[in-house]
């Protein structure tokens, strides 16, 4: 089993793209040439920004202490996720699904009004619209749904989002492990009221097995995630 994983995870993306830049850096190595110093770079780059272990450790940074009790009115504030559109179809994203299910599961225990949050970022309907079609589903009556469809960035969210949100003494911010952080900083600067964070969909499956030491395409789109919020942070949202 462990030879099994341990070759299929490197002759598919990105672990043959490791593979390669290390072939290369055996390459010349042999010739005597200084470029395997620049593939040998290469190739320890890419093998840990695609490893779990170390993506894991880089994601602490972006550590939240999420919210477990609801036991102050309010509001539940679901930020927008992203959505698919393929071919004329389209359906909710999988960033956005988790977070709608984490609030409905608020819903559940409180009887919240829930308010999503999330507009159209290039071309098709806002993705808060959507939002609300999947709660609705879930049986969230229409009442208790608050729509705010014209945010495109985390800061718009807040910024279109604050006037609605004047109503309510607590919010309830659901958002995704690795969003949280930046979103909080956003959140705090833009509304004056008691933010409470409720983390969910986590950035990658770690166990600390031999297979989180193997490259993995699941772990390489999380770093691209963290690179993205982190310059987010340094920008100051």
């Amino acid at each position: 089993m462990i030879i099994y994983k341990t070759v299929g995870s490197f002759i598919q993306f990105p672990g043959i793209l490791i593979l390669f830049f290390l072939t290369f850096t055996i390459y010349f190595f042999v010739k005597k040439r200084l470029m395997w110093r620049f593939f040998l770079f290469l190739t320890l780059f890419f093998y840990l920004i695609s490893s779990p272990f170390f993506v894991y450790f880089l994601s602490k940074y972006f550590y939240v202490n999420s919210t477990k009790i609801y036991d102050k009115e309010g509001i539940i504030v679901v930020l927008g996720g992203g959505i698919v559109q393929y071919k004329g179809n389209t359906e909710i994203g999988l960033h956005t699904l988790k977070r709608i299910l984490k609030g409905y599961e608020i819903y559940k225990l409180t009887g919240y009004p829930i308010l999503v949050t999330g507009g159209v970022i290039s071309k098709g309907i806002p993705e808060s619209n959507i939002m609300k079609e999947v709660l609705i589903q879930l049986g969230v009556p229409e009442n208790k749904i608050v729509v705010e469809n014209k945010a495109r960035t985390t800061k718009e969210n807040a910024l279109f989002s604050k006037e609605i949100l004047e109503n309510y003494p607590v919010i309830y911010l659901v958002t995704s492990y690795l969003h949280m952080k930046r979103s909080l900083l956003i959140f705090n600067k833009i509304i004056d009221k008691d933010i409470y964070p409720v983390v969910c969909d986590y950035p990658l499956d770690f166990r600390n097995s031999f297979l989180d030491y193997l490259p993995r395409g699941d772990a390489l789109y999380a770093f691209s995630l963290m690179t993205h919020e982190l310059i987010g942070i340094i920008k100051g949202g």
